[in-house]
């Protein structure tokens, strides 16, 4: 009990301290301009609405400025596990990163290709000045390993679709999630018929499946339109062996590699994928909610591995968490509370993000 108590007098405060006049009105009907209230639970830093989303917190933080958030949930999207909607779209988000002084961020599909064309559209018409691009997801909705996916992806027009990530939601390994995975999670899978391969996979017997690996040869062989950029490799929501496979093989291959959600991946395989060159993706929403005990253990991680091979990421975008910026800075002030150094966050939210998708480092001044 006094640990609630705690935990939500000091979130509160940390919203306080930070939200003074930070507030952006993403909507335009002045719902959300001022501070935001204080926080409704043990450790979620922020309120939700049923009927209007989370609450922006407005918090500017030090490590968004230069940012680039490499995994955001934004609409129009289908919705995600369990029904879970997302809140912000491009052109809204693009607004929340400019008044943060982000760089840019990566709008992440589960199940189409839609990310590619909101990046380029998104670019055009809202934030010519700011780096956005999209993730697709090799899940069912998209033929599973489907090459042909993948080379259309990457020439949508602008060639802003940037990142390619094994399955997430449709990947084997989920068939362990805690919750209905046939039903609330994955409503598509009931329409299928009964012989229908309901998950996508990746490894048989301790190797990658021969599909797999010709799918990683293609994306490493293929250039985006316009930009004439490689593609990106994500693991998407892996086994820690999957993780590792999947790293080696797109690495062997000379792709920029990421591992997603990475600290589901043990500390030793962590470790092995960065000694190849992978990225750790941290992704902080959990962190924002769990509280204390997440930081402390993402912190000792990141000391082990090392933060030239860690991406922070919010995941977040959805009705039921706080704003990607404010997952962002939120998670930002628990790792410092733990250890973590300035520098450190530079290269987590700043530096790796951009070597990563093939963009210049920019200097603290740019």
């Amino acid at each position: 009990m006094y640990r609630w108590i705690l935990r939500t007098l000091m979130v509160a405060a940390v919203a306080t301290l930070f939200t003074l006049g930070g507030a952006v009105d993403v909507r335009g009907d002045g719902q959300q301009a001022g501070p935001a209230p204080a926080a409704e639970g043990p450790g979620s830093g922020f309120r939700v609405d049923a009927r209007r989303g989370p609450v922006d917190l407005g918090i500017n933080d030090p490590a968004l400025v230069g940012a680039i958030d490499i995994h955001v949930h934004l609409v129009p999207d289908s919705p995600g596990a369990n029904g879970n909607m997302r809140f912000l779209d491009p052109f809204e988000m693009a607004k929340v990163a400019k008044a943060r002084r982000m760089r840019g961020f990566v709008m992440k599909t589960q199940h189409d290709a839609s990310s590619a064309s909101l990046a380029y559209l998104t670019r055009k018409y809202a934030a010519p000045d700011l780096d956005i691009f999209g993730t697709m997801a090799m899940n069912l909705a998209l033929g599973g390993m489907n090459v042909a996916a993948v080379e259309r992806f990457s020439q949508v027009s602008g060639g802003w679709g940037r990142i390619i990530m094994m399955p997430s939601i449709d990947n084997e390994r989920e068939r362990d999630a805690p919750s209905d995975t046939l039903g609330s999670r994955r409503p598509y899978a009931l329409l299928m018929s009964p012989e229908a391969e309901k998950w996508v996979s990746t490894v048989r017997n301790g190797e990658l499946l021969p599909n797999v690996k010709q799918l990683i040869g293609v994306v490493a062989k293929l250039r985006t339109v316009d930009t004439n950029a490689p593609l990106v490799l994500a693991t998407g929501h892996a086994s820690g062996e999957e993780h590792v496979l999947i790293a080696r093989e797109g690495r062997r291959l000379g792709l920029q590699v990421v591992l997603t959600h990475g600290s589901d991946a043990s500390l030793a395989q962590q470790q092995e994928a960065a000694k190849m060159g992978a990225y750790i993706e941290l992704t902080v929403n959990g962190l924002v909610r769990e509280g204390a005990a997440a930081a402390r253990r993402a912190a000792d991680s990141i000391r082990a591995v090392g933060a030239e091979h860690y991406i922070v990421s919010s995941d977040c975008g959805q009705m039921a968490n706080p704003f990607p910026s404010d997952c962002l800075s939120l998670a930002a002030q628990a790792l410092r509370a733990n250890g973590i150094t300035e520098r450190q966050l530079d290269l987590m939210y700043k530096e790796n993000p951009a070597r990563l998708l093939g963009l210049p480092v920019l200097s603290p001044a740019s």
